[in-house]
Parts: C-alpha cells; sequence; structure tokens
C-alpha cells in the first residue's frame, strides 16, 4: 500500500497515542483546549481580513516539522489540523503541535524590539525602532572587532530551524568561527558512533521491522516522526519491541518486554549480544564477507564479553541476553538497533552507538526493508555562487584544541585513561562546536576572549549543563545579542533582544526532509505578523545592511571579496524576500512551489527508497570503503577502534540523575504555552518506592535535589517506575525569566544541577553522570 493511499482519522491516532494516553490520564480532558481565536479575539486586529481559509503549512513546535493546514477565520488561527498529503508525519499532528495556535496569542510573546536601560538580570528595557535595533548591533559587533582586532570574539549560539540558515550567513557575513549549535547537546555522539561503522547517519524502518532494540529513546513521548507514529500504530502484525531504560516511561509501556537496565552498562550487553550471535554462527556471513571490514578481530575482541560476564554488569540474565541475540538474528534483516536519542548519556556514548551500529551490520540488517536504511533526500537549488570574504582577523574555533580543558570535563575513573581522547574533541564538529569546550575556554580567556554573544533561539542558559557557569560566562560578555519569539531565560540576561516572528506569521526556506520516504518541508505564513516583529532573514538583512555601512569591519578583507559579497550574498538573498529564496529552491522542479503553496510539500514519490549502497561499485565513506566494524580512522587517531566497555563509576549513598523526555513539551520551548501548561504545571523527582521509604518522602513532598554543582527544590513523586539508584525530573522548569510566567521559579531545572561532562570524541554533552543526594525540605 501507498502512503498516500493510507485514510488516517485523528481520532485514531489520537486514541493510540502513548502521550494522549498520559493526558487524558493526568487532566480527565481539558477544557481550555478551545479555539485559540475566541479566547484571544480581543488582542490583536485581523486587519480587517473577513471568511474562513485552509492554509497549509509546517509545524514548528519540535524539531519534526510536520504537516499542518491552519484553519483560519477573519484573519485568526482557529485550529491547526493535520496535513492528509505530508508523508514524513504520515498525515498526522499531535497536540502539542495542535496548541501550537496558541503561540502568536501568547500575551508574554516578544512585541518589539527591547534595548535593556538597568542592570542585566534587573529586567528594566525600553523598546526602540528596528532601525535603531539594526544600527545598535552593528555597531557593538564593530566595536568589539576594533577592540580585541579578533572577529571570532563574537560567538554564535543558534538552534534548529528552518531560519536557523540565515543566521548562519550573518555569522559568516561577520566573520567569526565561533559558531556552536544544537546537536552538542543532543546526538552529536549518536551520529558520529553511526557514521564510525557504516559512513552515514541512518534511518530506522519501523514501519517494517519485525524486531526492534531500542535503548532509552522515548518514543511514545519523545516524538519522532514517522517512528513514533510507526511503532504505535502502523507496525507490521507480530513486531517485537524490546526496551532498555531506567525509567518505565510511556514505551516501556508499549513495548513487549521492558528490561530497567543498569545505568552506564548498556554497552555491555550489546557486546554480549555480539558475542552471543558470532559464538553460535548466527550472523550473516554473506554479508559480513561482501560488504564489511575487520570481522575477524571483532570475533576475536568479543569473546570476553560473554551472556554471564554481562549479566553481572548491566543486571540482565544470561538467558535473556542469548533470547534477545537469538531474536535479533532470527528476524533479521527486518531487525535493527533504534539509533535515535536526544543526548549523549554518558562519556563513551560514542562507543556504545558504535557497538549498537555493529551488531546491525553483522546480521545484514542494512539499506533493506525493516533494517536501518540511509537516508534519501530531495536536492533543492543552491545559490552556488555566494561569496562571503575571508577576513584577517578571524582566529580558529576556541573550542578547536581546548588544550587542558578535555581533562577537567571527564569523570575522574578510568575511563579517562584509556580509549578516549583528554586532549581535544577528536571529530569536532566545525559548524557544531562543542558547547562544553568552547564555554570551559570562554571561561578561561584562552588562547583569546570572547566578549560578545550573539543568539538565536537557542536557550544556553536552561539548556547546556551547570546553569551556574553558563552564569558567569554571560557575566563575562560586553555584548549580549538574542534573537527569539519568547524572553527566554538567556534573553532575559541579554543587552537586546530582536523580537522573531512566529512559524505561523512567516516564510521559512524550505528544508530537504531526508529519510526513507524523502520529502520537502514547506513553510508559509498563515496569518499577517500580530506585532512588530521580523523573521530571522529580515533580521540578518538589517544587521548585514548596517555593517556595510562601518568602513572599520571590513578593512581586513580583500576589496573584491566584499564587492562579490555584497552581488552575491545581500543583493541576492538578503535584499530578496523569503518567498524569492524559496521559490530558487523549488526551481528545479516545475510546478513543484505552486503544490508546496497549494498542499504543503512535495516529494518525488510516496514510495520508500532502499538498496542505494548494494549497487556495484558503491563506496561507503569510511576509509576502506567498506562498513567498519574495525575503524581504521579511530585507529589512526588513537582511538580504540574496537568498543571497549569500561566499568561506570558509582557513587555509594547517591543516586544518578537521568534525564529523558515526556510528550508535553520541546526542551525549553514550551513551558510557557498556557495549553501545554495544563499539562504538567510543576514538574516532579521520581523516586523509587523503596529509597522513598527510608528517606521518609511521600509523593507531593518537597525535597531539596543536590548535586556537586547546585540544588534545586522539587516535589516528590514516589513510583516503582523507576530503579532504587536513579531519579528523574522533567526538563525546562524551575526559570529564571519572570516572563516566562506559568513557570517562572516553579519545579526544578536539569541545568542547575547537572554536572560538566563531555563525550571527548564528538564533544557532546554528558547528561547521566551527576550523582545527587535528596533530602526532605
Amino acid at each position: 500500500m501507498k502512503l498516500a493511499d493510507l485514510k488516517i482519522s485523528r481520532r485514531k491516532f489520537l486514541a493510540a497515542s502513548g502521550t494522549t494516553a498520559a493526558v487524558i490520564a493526568m487532566t480527565g480532558g481539558l477544557s481550555s483546549l478551545k479555539a485559540v481565536a475566541s479566547e484571544h479575539s480581543a488582542e490583536s486586529s485581523n486587519g480587517g481580513e473577513r471568511g474562513r481559509k485552509f492554509i497549509p503549512s509546517t509545524c514548528a513546535i519540535c524539531v519534526n516539522k510536520c504537516g499542518l493546514i491552519a484553519e483560519v477565520v477573519d484573519g485568526r488561527i482557529k485550529k491547526l489540523n493535520p496535513n492528509p498529503k505530508y508523508l514524513k508525519s504520515r498525515g498526522m499532528l499531535c497536540a502539542r503541535g495542535n496548541a501550537g495556535a496558541a503561540v502568536p496569542y501568547d500575551p508574554n510573546r516578544l512585541k518589539k524590539p527591547l534595548l535593556r536601560v538597568g542592570k542585566r538580570g534587573e529586567g528594566k528595557w525600553k523598546e526602540i525602532s528596528w532601525d535603531e535595533a539594526f544600527k545598535y548591533v552593528a555597531n557593538k559587533l564593530a566595536e568589539l572587532k576594533q577592540k580585541y582586532e579578533n572577529r571570532s570574539t563574537v560567538l554564535f549560539a543558534s538552534t534548529e530551524g528552518f531560519q536557523e540558515e540565515f543566521f548562519y550567513f550573518l555569522a559568516q557575513s561577520y566573520g567569526s568561527l565561533n559558531t556552536v549549535r544544537h546537536p552538542t547537546l543532543c546526538l552529536a555522539s549518536v551520529i558520529q558512533g553511526w557514521m564510525s561503522v557504516f559512513g552515514t547517519y541512518p534511518d530506522a524502518d519501523m514501519r517494517n521491522a519485525e524486531f526492534v532494540l531500542m535503548f532509552g529513546a522515548n518514543r511514545a513521548e519523545g516524538l519522532v516522526t514517522p517512528d513514533s507514529v510507526d511503532f504505535q500504530r502502523f507496525k507490521p502484525k507480530g513486531q517485537q519491541l524490546i526496551y532498555f531504560d531506567p525509567r518505565f516511561t510511556n514505551t516501556a509501556a508499549k513495548a513487549d518486554k521492558w528490561y530497567p537496565i543498569k545505568p552506564g552498562t548498556d554497552m555491555a550487553l550489546v557486546l554480549a549480544l555480539i558475542n552471543v550471535i558470532i559464538s553460535e554462527n548466527l550472523y550473516d556471513k554473506e554479508f559480513v564477507e561482501k560488504y564489511t571490514y575487520g570481522f575477524d578481530k571483532l570475533a576475536e575482541h568479543v569473546k570476553k564479553y560473554t551472556p554471564e560476564w554481562a549479566e553481572k554488569e548491566c543486571e540482565i540474565t544470561a538467558s535473556e541476553i542469548r533470547w534477545i541475540a537469538r531474536e535479533f538474528a532470527k528476524y533479521a534483516p527486518r531487525s535493527l538497533v533504534y539509533p535515535g536519542r536526544r543526548s549523549s548519556w554518558y562519556v563513551n556514548d560514542t562507543y556504545f552507538r558504535r557497538a549498537c551500529a555493529i551488531l546491525t551490520a553483522i546480521c545484514g540488517s542494512w539499506d533493506v526493508p525493516g533494517g536501518i536504511v540511509p537516508k534519501s533526500k530531495i536536492a533543492l537549488a543552491k545559490h552556488d555562487d555566494i561569496v562571503f570574504p575571508i577576513f584577517d582577523m578571524a582566529e580558529d574555533r576556541i573550542d578547536k584544541e581546548a588544550e587542558g580543558i578535555i581533562r577537567e570535563l571527564l569523570p575522574d575513573d578510568e575511563r579517562t585513561s584509556a580509549g578516549l581522547p583528554t586532549d581535544s574533541c577528536t571529530f569536532l564538529g566545525e559548524k557544531d562546536g562543542s558547547w562544553l569546550a568552547l564555554r570551559e575556554a570562554v571561561l578561561k580567556g584562552e588562547p583569546y576572549p570572547v566578549k560578545g554573544m550573539m543568539v538565536y533561539k537557542q536557550n544556553p542558559v536552561e539548556s547546556v549543563p551547570e546553569r551556574r557557569k553558563t552564569l558567569k560566562m554571560l557575566k563575562q560578555m560586553e555584548f549580549i545579542c538574542v534573537i527569539d519569539v519568547q524572553m527566554s531565560d538567556t534573553a532575559w540576561f541579554a543587552d537586546i533582544v530582536l523580537p522573531e516572528s512566529t512559524y505561523l506569521e512567516r516564510w521559512d526556506p524550505c528544508h530537504g526532509e531526508s529519510g526513507i520516504w524523502p520529502v520537502v518541508a514547506f513553510r508559509q505564513p498563515v496569518i499577517k505578523p500580530l506585532f512588530d516583529t521580523k523573521s530571522m532573514h529580515e533580521i540578518a538583512a538589517g544587521i548585514v545592511d548596517e555593517m556595510l555601512k562601518i568602513p572599520a569591519l571590513w578593512d581586513d578583507a580583500d576589496p573584491e571579496e566584499v564587492e562579490e559579497f555584497k552581488e552575491t550574498v545581500v543583493e541576492e538573498i538578503f535584499h530578496k524576500t523569503t518567498e524569492e529564496f524559496v521559490r530558487h529552491q523549488l526551481s528545479k522542479y516545475p510546478g513543484a512551489f505552486e503544490k508546496c503553496k497549494k498542499e504543503g510539500t512535495f516529494y518525488l514519490t510516496d514510495k520508500p527508497h532502499y538498496g542505494k549502497t548494494k549497487k556495484p561499485g558503491f563506496r561507503f565513506k569510511t576509509r576502506s570503503g567498506k562498513i567498519e566494524l574495525y575503524n581504521l580512522k579511530y585507529e589512526a587517531k588513537g582511538l580504540d577502534p574496537l568498543p571497549v566497555y569500561r566499568r561506570p563509576k558509582d557513587a555509594p549513598g547517591k543516586y544518578r540523575f537521568i534525564v529523558g523526555r515526556h510528550g508535553f513539551y520541546t526542551h525549553t520551548s514550551t513551558q510557557n504555552n498556557p495549553y501545554l501548561w495544563e499539562l504538567l504545571k510543576e514538574n516532579v523527582i521520581w523516586i523509587n518506592t523503596k529509597e522513598a521509604k527510608k528517606l521518609g518522602i511521600n509523593t507531593g513532598d518537597y525535597v531539596i535535589v543536590k548535586s556537586e554543582v547546585g540544588e534545586q527544590r522539587v516535589k516528590a513523586y514516589v513510583t516503582e517506575k523507576i530503579r532504587p539508584d536513579c531519579v528523574y525530573y522533567a526538563h525546562g522548569y524551575g526559570r529564571l525569566s519572570p516572563w516566562l510566567k506559568l513557570v517562572y521559579n516553579k519545579g526544578g531545572s536539569q541545568a542547575a544541577i547537572i554536572k560538566s561532562a563531555i563525550e571527548p570524541i564528538s564533544g557532546n554533552a554528558a547528561m547521566h553522570e551527576t550523582f545527587v543526594e535528596i533530602r526532605k525540605a
């Protein structure tokens, strides 16, 4: 059956959704989930519009970019509906996406450019015009460049999104090499681990897989389309989901088996699975011989990792480990280890992800239905002739070498002395950087000072571990500009805040959403901007125009390159509308723009893509040209070429703090949404029943959670659904910005207690290396 032929009702999807089940259980229904337009009818003018329209666009409440159709009545959003023609989201839209209808009408959103007039964090602002704002930012950037004779003294931080492309254009226009993006707090180590085996970061074919191993990827709540939809609604008959997580999540509730694995021992389990599959000759011999490199070395390496050994490490019995291994091999190639995860857990996370990829490879579960599949994409047209000047006053990334810094960010145990780099991040992303390494270098002021910050949509005060260090870094800055829709915690400490139009009020560049079913995601405005806000495209253009009026900003560049920059970037991109940019992107496909505008998406076929890496002459992007079970590049860099297990550190008398997704919010961006806030008004800390009894703590009691870097006050939730040695609470609470009034000082902040620990191969933050003490408040 073709995806386009599927007839899926929203009611059926919601009935099958783990997220919705949790919502109903907590609230018994939501009285306030009513039409946004009626609730906010007096807040803004509709510009005299009359009538009812249905306008397709793309959601931006999370990173999934699901298709939507906005129902707009008299110029106001009445409802956001799913787009049945959008393949990636399977014609569906979750409750979070629906709640996005409230975003334009949020009374606390940023409405005009704001300039700080008091001390940082004091909350004294004055409204200014956009012309004043652009001049202020351009002059501050010029002052920093001249004062420090180094453009990299300004840090450009951003998070994922369609308009992020224009923010990066702004960074390139200024010339700083210090850019840092969200993957360094998210998937950097996961991507690196899988790429080190296959040369690419693939997708999981959850729609056709028959046996799935999932490690902590809470897909029933941390929604990722199409995976979350496929395993809950469209999975093949008999599909088995085996889930490993110290916490009983909604995904665990939907799994066929749940193992509360001991934290830090996931790799021990995977290596034991590989041991069984090889020792019992269950691997795909033909596939291994034809497509892989290093199998003999792998086979010898895993001999010591027996199920009996792993049982003592991960607390899963040897018999269960053997069952998992045999079933995985039995269903191969329609078996897979799910690759997705929102963050790194431990400092050896890249090695763990390598082990998962190796397990997949030896069973031949690669580039086939039901296995792990390389992404396909729809290539969009680019502005290939653009020129950004090469500036003389631009030092290399401050986190590139990070001499002595990485060692400080590794836990003090045996892992720091074997198998992990301690001098610098081995495979640091040139564009992404490493938040933790960069922040440490900035705090030290070595090898040069960083004194300015341009921040787009990101909220490092609440998203980067060890909040007190982030606040200390902000205090060192001579200039901070934040571009956002809301007054985030980071914006609260800025010098100037520039309000971006919401995703429902603007044009955005198209995105080619790669995957097994590649599509083009398209975003157009469904309503007119309600306030004096602009898109990132317009903001970047305004700042660059003012920068061009300051000769001192261009005196370290070749004049001819500056002129080419004006012609190819300023005139062709910044001085044209985003709609024109989108038309150019889609110019390779006649009629695509019109189709997108009408239907909200574009794709070349609705059939899945399999088998492109199995064609004669295909070379994987690895040194050997094959799937590298034994990694030659790692060997050359002095890293472990095969995953080596090292026992995690324990802290007797303390609890390991773990993070995880939940269905109600997206990182720190949606907690102030009134509809979503009703679902979880204050986060609670999960404490195992047995441990709570020892501590004299009951559900609803306030407790103090203390780590070596901070403490927070939060309500207790006593439950059997978490291991006795772990605790957890949801992200995005305990906020510092009073403009986020629903969650300001409510609940506990993760960033305030999670200590800085780095996965040093990719530079990712390791989120599960923190131990805490708990006492009744």
